[in-house]
C-alpha cells in the first residue's frame, strides 16, 4: 500500500511540476513555508484526560463560563447544542444518499464530543446521561459505508477532509471519557480509532495529488488521534506520517510569512483542523508546535481590512479569523504587530475589533457558518475551550501599511476598526500554488468607508463544483488584473513571486510597483500609490513584443455604475457588507476605450448577482493607464480631475481647485507644471495651507517643488517630501546605494542615501 501510495502523488506531483520544467522535488520544497520538526515528540505516557486540557485544569475550564460575556455566550452555545443528549441518527446504507451520509458522520461524531467534555465538566444530575450519551456515540465507531467509500471521488460523502475534523472529534471524545470506562467499552471503542487511524495511515499519501487541504487535514487528525492513543505501538508511526504531511503542506502551501496560497476559505478551512492538532501536540507531550505556526496566525491580522476580514483572493470568500482562538497559545510571544505586548494580545484586539454580523445573517439564512465544515466542525465547543477571556487586547503599533515578502501588500490608512474614514488596498503578488489557484497578479482589493468597494469576484457561488466557477470565477477578467490578448501576468518561475519593487511608506504617501510576465511575452508593471492616507493611485504600465490587446479590468463591487467619459461613479446600497457609499474611480489613457459589462460575485457562500464591472481596451504594443479610486460618504461630493496632458507615455491631471497634480510618465524625461518638475514614473504634488507643500515622485532621479526645494541623484529614487515652518521632511527608498544633493531653503545639501530613511532639513 505505502509503495503504491508514493507513486499516486509522484504522478501527481509531476504532472504540475512539468509544466514549469521542475521535478517534484523542485517543485514542491523550493518554497519558503515552515515546517515541524520531523522528528516527533510522543507523550511520556497515555493520559486521560490530556488533548485539551489535563484533570488538574478541570475545574478552571469549567469555571472559565462566568469569565466574561463572550465566554458566557460560548457555554450556553455549547448547553443549548443540537448535539447535547441528541439521539443518534440511524446508520446509513451504502446506497443511500451523499448528504445523508456526511450528515451522520459528522452528527454522530460531534454528539459524542459535546457529551464527553460536558460530561467531565458538569456536576450536574446530567453528569451520567453526558457519559452514557457520548460512549453510545463512540461505540458506533465508523459503522456503515465510510470504509466502502471512495473518499477521491468528486464529492464523496466521506471526503477525507471530513475525515480530519470527525477523527479529531473522536478522538477528544475518547479522551474526555476514557477515566469512566469500562474495560470492555474501552477495548471496543480504542479498537475504533485504531482502525480508523491505520486506515488514514496506509491512504494518507494517495488522498492528494499534491500536497493541498485534502493531504493536510485528514494528517492533523491523524496526528490527533496518534497523540490521543500514544500508548499504542504504532502511534509514533501515525504521528511521524501525519507531521510529515503537515510539513509537506506548510512547506509549500504557505509562504514564510505565513500567507496561505489556497486563500482566506481555505485557510480557515484547515485552521479548523491544524489549531487542534496544535493544541493536542503541545498539551500531550510539551513540545510547543505553535512556534513554527506563528507567523500563519499573524497574516490574517497583517492583512485584515477595517472590519477585521479576509481577503476572497484565490478560491475563497471573505472570512473573518477567529483568532481568540488561538491567543492564549502565543501570551508571551514577541511579534511583529507589536513592539512591546505578545502576540496573544494583539490576536485579542483582532477578534473583539471583527464584525462578525454579515457572517452571522448568512449562517441564519443559510444554515452555514463561515468554516466551510458546517456539519462537521464542532465551532461552539472549540470557542469555549479556547477562548481565554483574562487575556487583555492591544491594537498593533507597527506601520499599518504592510509589505509582506511573499508578495502581499497592504496599504493601510490606520489601525482602527470599524471607521468610515479608514482605507485597506490589498495589493495581490503571491507565487501561485498548484491548487485553488485564480488569476489575479497584480490585482487589489479595497475596504473604505466600512463597504466592500473595487473587490474580487470571489470563489464561486456556493460550492467547489458548481459549472459556474469555472465558467466565471476562475476566469481572469474576474479580478481587478490587466489582460494581454485575453491571458493575465504569470509567475517569473515556479515558486517565485512577482518583482516587487520601489516600496516607500510615509505618512502621507505610500508606494509599491509589482511586475510581472505574460506567458506569450511581454511585461505589465503596477504602481498602487496611498495617497494621504484616503485616496489611490493606480498607474498600469503594459509592454508587448508586438501589438496585440490590453485590457484594464476594474470591478466595483455590489454597486450600480454611472459611467461618464473619465469618471465611474460606484454607488452601494446599505447592505450586509456595509453602509451606503460612492466610489469615484478615474480613468486616465491615451487611445483606451471603455467598455461596461456584467459579472457575479460572492462575499459570502450563496450570496451572489451579477454587478457592473469595466474594460478600458486599447490595441497596440504599450500601454499607459492612470486610475483614481477616491472614496466618499453618501452625502460626499468629491473633487473632480481633468487633463493637463495625455499622450502614449504621458499622463498628466490635476484636481479642480488646482492644489493638486498627478503624473505617470514612461519616458523618464523630465515633465512640469509650472510649480513642480520631475523625471519620475509617478509625480503627486498637493499644495496645502500655510505654505505646507507634499511631494512624492517613485524611481525619479529628479525632483523640483515649490520655489526652493530641489532633489537630484545619480539613480532613481523613490521619495516623498513635506515642507512646513518646522522644515523639509525627506522619505526615501532605494534598492542600491545612491548619491545626491538637496537644496532647501538656499542651502545646498550633500546626500548619501541607502535602503529606506528619514531626513529632515532645517
Amino acid at each position: 500500500m505505502a509503495a503504491k501510495t508514493i507513486s499516486l502523488v509522484l504522478a501527481g506531483a509531476w504532472a504540475c511540476a512539468a509544466a514549469f520544467g521542475l521535478d517534484e522535488e523542485e517543485f514542491y520544497h523550493t518554497y519558503d513555508g515552515f515546517e515541524l520538526p520531523a522528528e516527533v515528540v510522543m507523550p511520556e505516557e497515555e493520559v486521560h484526560p490530556s488533548l485539551w486540557f489535563s484533570e488538574q485544569e478541570i475545574w478552571a475550564i469549567s469555571q472559565k463560563r462566568s469569565g466574561d460575556e463572550v465566554s458566557r455566550a460560548y457555554w450556553e452555545a455549547v448547553l443549548n447544542s443540537e448535539y447535547v443528549l441528541a439521539q443518534l441518527p440511524p446508520i446509513p446504507r451504502l446506497e443511500d444518499e451523499k448528504q445523508v451520509v456526511h450528515k451522520y458522520y459528522g452528527t454522530l461524531t460531534q454528539v459524542a464530543a459535546y457529551n464527553a467534555f460536558l460530561y467531565q465538566v458538569s456536576n450536574d444530575d446530567k453528569k451520567q446521561a453526558y457519559l452514557e450519551k457520548a460512549v453510545e456515540a463512540l461505540k458506533r465507531g465508523y459503522a456503515g459505508p465510510l470504509y466502502q467509500l471512495d473518499p477521491i471521488v468528486k464529492g464523496s460523502a466521506v471526503d477525507e477532509i471530513y475525515q480530519g475534523v470527525w477523527a479529531q472529534n473522536f478522538a477528544a471524545a475518547y479522551d474526555w471519557v476514557q477515566p469512566a470506562l469500562s474495560a470492555e467499552d474501552d477495548a471496543l471503542i480504542r479498537g475504533h480509532l485504531v482502525e480508523h487511524a491505520r486506515y488514514m495511515y496506509e491512504n494518507l499519501w494517495s488522498w492528494a495529488s499534491s500536497p493541498h487541504n485534502h493531504l493536510s487535514k485528514p494528517a492533523w487528525g491523524l496526528g490527533s488521534t496518534a497523540l490521543c492513543l500514544s500508548d499504542h505501538p504504532e502511534a509514533k508511526a501515525w504521528l511521524e506520517r501525519a507531521v510529515a504531511a503537515s510539513n509537506a503542506n506548510t512547506r509549500y502551501f504557505f509562504s514564510g510569512d505565513g500567507i496561505y496560497r489556497e486563500g482566506s476559505h481555505y485557510y480557515i478551512f484547515s485552521m479548523i483542523n491544524f489549531l487542534p492538532f496544535l493544541y493536542h501536540y503541545e498539551n500531550t507531550s510539551g513540545y510547543n508546535a505553535f512556534g513554527p505556526f506563528q507567523p500563519a496566525f499573524e497574516w490574517p491580522v497583517l492583512t485584515r481590512n477595517g472590519k477585521g476580514w479576509m481577503p476572497n483572493f484565490e478560491d475563497s470568500f471573505i472570512r473573518p479569523y477567529p483568532s481568540q482562538l488561538v491567543a492564549k497559545a502565543y501570551r508571551y510571544a514577541p511579534t511583529r504587530l507589536h513592539t512591546e505586548a505578545p502576540l496573544s494580545e494583539v490576536l485579542q484586539w483582532n477578534f473583539r475589533n471583527t464584525d462578525y454580523e454579515a457572517f452571522d445573517k448568512s449562517e441564519e439564512r443559510s444554515g452555514f457558518n463561515y468554516t466551510g465544515a458546517s456539519w462537521d466542525y464542532p465551532k461552539a465547543l472549540v470557542e469555549y475551550l479556547c477562548y481565554e477571556p483574562s487575556i487583555a487586547a492591544t491594537a498593533p503599533d507597527v506601520a499599518p501599511v504592510q509589505f509582506l515578502g511573499s508578495g502581499q501588500s497592504v496599504f493601510r490608512s490606520d489601525w482602527k476598526s470599524g471607521d468610515p474614514k479608514s482605507r485597506t488596498l490589498i495589493f495581490q503578488g503571491v507565487a501561485e500554488a498548484d491548487n485553488h489557484e485564480h488569476y489575479d497578479h497584480l490585482s487589489f482589493v479595497l475596504h473604505a468607508e466600512n463597504q466592500m468597494m473595487s473587490s474580487d469576484a470571489g470563489y464561486t457561488r456556493k460550492s467547489y463544483g458548481e459549472p459556474m466557477r469555472k465558467e466565471w470565477y476562475l476566469t481572469a477578467e474576474a479580478h481587478n488584473v490587466v489582460l494581454a490578448n485575453g491571458e493575465a501576468p504569470v509567475d517569473v518561475a515556479a515558486n517565485l513571486a512577482p518583482l516587487s519593487r520601489s516600496q516607500l511608506m510615509s505618512p502621507f504617501f505610500s508606494s509599491e510597483i509589482k511586475q510581472a510576465p505574460y506567458a506569450a511575452g511581454g511585461s505589465h508593471q503596477r504602481l498602487v500609490a496611498m495617497l494621504e492616507g484616503d485616496r489611490f493611485a493606480i498607474l498600469d504600465l503594459v509592454e508587448l513584443p508586438e501589438p496585440g490587446r490590453m485590457e484594464i479590468v476594474m470591478h466595483g463591487g455590489r454597486a450600480s455604475l454611472d459611467r461618464g467619459e473619465e469618471l465611474m461613479a460606484w454607488t452601494y446600497q446599505d447592505d450586509d457588507y456595509g453602509p451606503a457609499a460612492g466610489l469615484r474611480q478615474w480613468f486616465w489613457g491615451k487611445g483606451f476605450k471603455t467598455k461596461e459589462l456584467a459579472g457575479e460575485l460572492t462575499y459570502i457562500k450563496g450570496d451572489y448577482a451579477a454587478f457592473p464591472y469595466v474594460k478600458h481596451e486599447k490595441q497596440g504594443a504599450n500601454g499607459l493607464g492612470l486610475t483614481l479610486l477616491d472614496p466618499v460618504a453618501k452625502s460626499e461630493v468629491g473633487v473632480d480631475y481633468a487633463y493637463e496632458r495625455k499622450s502614449d507615455t504621458t499622463i498628466v491631471v490635476r484636481n479642480s481647485e488646482g492644489s493638486e497634480w498627478i503624473a505617470a510618465n514612461a519616458t523618464r524625461a523630465r515633465i512640469g507644471e509650472g510649480g513642480w518638475e520631475s523625471d519620475a514614473l509617478f509625480t503627486f504634488v498637493r499644495s496645502g495651507t500655510e505654505g505646507r507643500l507634499r511631494a512624492a515622485a517613485v524611481e525619479a532621479t529628479y525632483l523640483r517643488v515649490g520655489e526652493g526645494v530641489e532633489f537630484e541623484f545619480n539613480g532613481p529614487v523613490t521619495m516623498a517630501t513635506e515642507t512646513s515652518r518646522n522644515g523639509v521632511y525627506f522619505y526615501f527608498s532605494t534598492s542600491v546605494p545612491l548619491q545626491g544633493i538637496a537644496r532647501c531653503g538656499g542651502k545646498v545639501y550633500r546626500l548619501d542615501l541607502s535602503d529606506s530613511g528619514l531626513v529632515v532639513f532645517r
